[in-house]
């Protein structure tokens, strides 16, 4: 059995719970492990993404954190990722309720996969999350 670290980086409650679900059964269905790391903001995500590698990230856009000194949106924080740091060639799941083109461009320009929250569907995000952990 396979073991992965995974990081789901959304503010949304919800959207993390079933994040977890879905890569649950993703794991269950390549027969591997998962370790799962969460943030909620942008400044931790930051802050791990540039401490641990992760095998997967599941990465939001807009994170409720703009008060906040040294806040980032995540595309931002996808353009440094790729830039610099231990997942510069991790697999990234850009999970998003901004359904803009111009920002579909900008998260494939950075090797990731956008994903609209609005047409989220949990079996082909399963098979996304069991494709990209190598299953």
């Amino acid at each position: 059995m396979r073991k992965y670290r995974i990081l789901i980086a959304d503010d949304d409650d919800a959207h993390r719970t079933l994040q977890r679900i879905i890569l649950a059964q993703a794991a269950k269905n390549i027969d591997a492990e998962l370790e799962i790391d969460e943030t909620v903001d942008s400044i931790e995500t930051r802050k791990v993404i540039d401490k641990k590698r992760y095998d997967l990230i599941v990465l939001d856009n807009e994170f409720k954190d703009g008060q906040l000194r040294g806040h980032l949106p995540g595309i931002a924080i996808l353009e440094m990722t790729r830039a610099a740091g231990p997942n510069m060639s991790s697999p990234v799941v850009f999970c998003t309720g901004d359904p803009y083109d111009t920002l579909k461009k900008m998260v494939e320009k950075y090797r990731a996969v956008y994903y609209p929250k609005a047409s989220a569907d949990a079996d082909e995000m399963q098979r996304l999350f069991a494709t990209l952990l190598g299953g």
